[in-house]
């Protein structure tokens, strides 16, 4: 496997170039099992739809008021609907084919989903954060006092089962831009970044140590 750290802020249309190529060498066995890093210009995208969630609900959920000038908006092949992409989130997008011979599944997408999602679950735990996946909601949660925060979005897209598009982790980036939209089906309200949990964190356990001396 091999990774590839992507300097500068990268356009949503550039990555998504760049994906593809990279999927039909994958296809061929022309390179290994890749992993991009890079962070996204600001950027709201649609994807092909929300998951079934045991019950009928709108597929997609439309477009709100126009966008401001600074973000731009794309479609996109991945799964689930609108989300948010910008400076300070950490975007993670595994060009990996499920074959069995490496991290993915042999041509099972829900495996893979549950195994990105782990890896990603442990290094919060890592961290001290109680994370988990949910069912019916795909990415990865943190449990709050106020109830569970997601602090990572999780859609992909598959073509001659090699999995492309990824993950996108709040890190520091400014969450305001989910205010404009619904993300995923979710209230804006849910999505957390890691700076602000780890920060609550520390503070709820330099009170813990103040109020024991």
């Amino acid at each position: 496997m091999q990774f590839w750290s992507l300097k500068n802020r990268t356009p949503y249309s550039d990555a998504s170039e760049l994906q593809k190529k990279l999927v039909e060498l994958r296809t061929q066995d022309a390179i290994p099992d890749t992993v991009l890093f890079l962070e996204h210009e600001p950027v709201v995208t649609r994807g092909r739809g929300l998951q079934w969630v045991g019950r009928p609900r709108e597929r997609s959920i439309p477009l709100p008021a126009p966008l401001p000038p600074s973000i731009a908006f794309s479609e996109s092949e991945r799964g689930g609907d609108l989300t948010y992409h910008g400076p300070g989130q950490l975007v993670v997008y595994p060009i990996i084919k499920l074959d069995g011979s490496g991290f993915g599944p042999a041509k099972d997408i829900t495996a893979f989903l549950r195994k990105l999602e782990g890896v990603f679950i442990d290094w919060l735990r890592s961290l001290g954060l109680s994370s988990e996946s949910r069912e019916n909601a795909t990415g990865v949660w943190v449990d709050e006092p106020q109830g569970a925060r997601k602090v990572a979005s999780i859609g992909i897209a598959v073509r001659k089962w090699v999995v492309w598009h990824g993950l996108a982790i709040n890190v520091v980036n400014d969450l305001k831009p989910f205010q404009l939209i619904s993300p995923c089906g979710f209230s804006p309200e849910v999505m957390a970044s890691l700076g602000e949990l780890l920060d609550r964190k520390s503070t709820r356990l330099n009170s813990s140590h103040v109020s024991e001396s």
